[in-house]
């Protein structure tokens, strides 16, 4: 606050300053130039500070706006020397004029690298020439074409003259582009800056507009807008954020913020042409230049828009392979892929109060192979098993691995006791065959348990409870199998 407090009071003195002081006077001038001066040097220091204590892009970032600082106070100094020790001519151009056009490529390479844009580049540097066209228009036909025009000014004087304008025009089309996509922690460092850009289009306009008639002396009260645009450089270098934060969605209203000039240049064309004056070749054609580009750029969204919506469709359809693929992982087991328990007491509540028969197996022998041919091999065989039992079940049956070496078999229809025996029977002497399991061959057996859906049965677990007292009568009344490792 105490920052915002002192620039405030730097803008507002040196103007003040500069109405009560004579025009011309070497008063004046000396107070304007030592004013620019230190504003310049105080901005490339904040900038410079800034750099230091930041990292990557935003440090080299800083680093070139802390330059192009430097360079202006450069060009000032060589304009000090000339007001103060050649009785205040300048000759126009000069070796100042160099430092001064040297804070342009500085400002704008700090912007991006500051505030620099990574995707939608083609779009982004429509909007720059759409911003570019519509403010260059606007400079010309108020500015620009009378200097150009001048005849009291070499061809030289010319060229420098309109670059001041031209070079402010750039500075605020790479403001505008950037702000709205600057990152959150960035947008009040990025509208400074814009800022800061229009304040020294101010001072550049007004010096460009003053020159043109051969009425600028140094310390006209136009000096302020370098000096507010300094001042401003100065708070948003000092505003900035030490980390570079990740850039978060633009906010509507700023994205429709490049065409603004256009409008601004349309109407003021429309103006113009009301009041009976005739707009020349370039104007116009830069007019409808600034038009096409703002077509060619809608047809630029339009081809990104279509891409994005491609793209979201992909992502849709991978989330919900993704879907299908964790409740997939949710309901069946990873070894061997038959249903979970969760699916199959699911599975078993879905059938209602329909006829509904439940295998429940628990397979003999199995420790003795996890034993004798390690864990690899017990996982082999419980695949093996469950392809079986896959193998030897109706199509609408459901097979599960509850756990460990137990499976079950959900029959829904079965209402005869003697059919779920049958199957179960038949189970039991196939997974009595030895199986090849990593070239050992292996027998086991199971006990096979058999549960029938019973009228009052208001869970699964009843009827899982009766088929496991099944198995577990079943394989009291004999011994279960013990694995035997036959060499192939």
């Amino acid at each position: 606050m105490r920052a915002i407090l002192l620039g405030v009071a730097l803008v507002a003195g040196h103007f003040i300053a500069l109405r009560v002081l004579p025009s011309g006077s070497q008063a004046a001038t000396n107070l304007s130039v030592g004013v620019l001066i230190l504003s310049a040097l105080i901005a490339a220091a904040s900038a410079a500070g800034t750099a230091r204590r930041c990292a990557g892009r935003a440090r080299y970032g800083w680093s070139a706006l802390a330059l192009g600082m430097v360079g202006w106070a450069f060009g000032e100094s060589v304009w000090a020397f000339y007001v103060t020790f050649r009785q205040g001519h300048a000759p126009f151009p000069n070796l100042g004029d160099f430092g001064f056009l040297l804070m342009v490529p500085g400002a704008v390479a700090g912007m991006v690298a500051v505030l620099g844009v990574r995707r939608g580049l083609l779009r982004v540097m429509l909007d720059g020439l759409v911003i570019a066209g519509s403010l260059l228009f606007l400079s010309w036909a108020f500015v620009l074409e009378p200097v150009y025009r001048a005849g009291n000014l070499t061809a030289g004087a010319k060229a420098v003259s309109l670059a001041y304008p031209l070079s402010d025009v750039l500075l605020a089309a790479v403001a505008l582009i950037l702000l709205p996509r600057a990152a959150a922690g960035y947008r009040a460092t990025a509208a400074l800056i814009l800022a800061a850009a229009l304040a020294l289009s101010v001072g550049d306009l007004g010096f460009a507009y003053l020159n043109q008639h051969s009425t600028y002396t140094c310390g006209d009260p136009i000096d302020t807008g370098w000096v507010a645009g300094f001042v401003l450089i100065a708070l948003a270098a000092r505003r900035a954020p030490a980390t570079r934060q990740r850039p978060e969605q633009s906010v509507p209203i700023l994205v429709w913020m490049p065409y603004a000039p256009l409008a601004v240049a349309i109407l003021a064309a429309a103006d113009l042409l009301a009041s009976g004056q005739r707009l020349t070749a370039f104007p116009s054609m830069l007019l409808g230049a600034v038009i096409l580009l703002v077509l060619a750029r809608q047809m630029v969204a339009l081809r990104d828009n279509t891409a994005l919506s491609r793209d979201l469709h992909r992502v849709v359809a991978q989330l919900r392979d993704r879907e299908s693929e964790l409740h997939h992982l949710a309901y069946h087991d990873p070894l061997t892929g038959l249903a979970n328990r969760a699916l199959f007491v699911d599975s078993a509540e879905a059938a209602d109060d329909g006829p509904l028969a439940v295998l429940y197996l628990d397979l003999d022998g199995f420790k003795p192979v996890n034993d004798r041919h390690g864990h690899a091999a017990g996982d082999a065989l419980l695949v093996e098993v469950g392809r079986l039992l896959r193998a030897e079940t109706r199509e609408p049956d459901l097979v599960a691995r509850l756990g460990g070496d137990e499976f079950a078999v959900l029959m829904p229809g079965v209402t005869d006791r003697s059919e779920a025996e049958e199957l179960g029977r038949r189970l039991t002497e196939r997974l009595a065959e030895p199986f090849l399991i990593l070239g050992h061959q292996v027998r086991i057996g199971a006990s096979v348990g058999v549960g029938l859906r019973e009228p009052g049965d208001v869970s699964v677990d009843a009827l899982l409870r009766r088929a496991d007292e099944s198995m577990y009568a079943i394989k009291s009344t004999r011994p279960g199998r013990r694995a035997a490792a036959v060499p192939v």
